[in-house]
């Protein structure tokens, strides 16, 4: 499993538990870690070339 697939999941796990949280400091922090782990995902994915590569 490449590491951005991890990246990925965390930060759909985070959105999922963002809609789930009951109070505003949580759901800012779910917020917060989710748009992080997606910068992270996005920066370690390789870049291609052109599509169907």
């Amino acid at each position: 499993m490449r590491s951005w697939h991890v990246f990925t999941a965390a930060a759909l796990a985070n959105v999922a538990l963002m809609v789930a949280a009951d109070g505003t400091a949580s759901r800012m922090l779910h917020a917060v870690s989710a748009i992080a782990f997606t910068v992270a995902a996005l920066a370690t994915r390789s870049p291609r070339s052109g599509r169907g590569s």
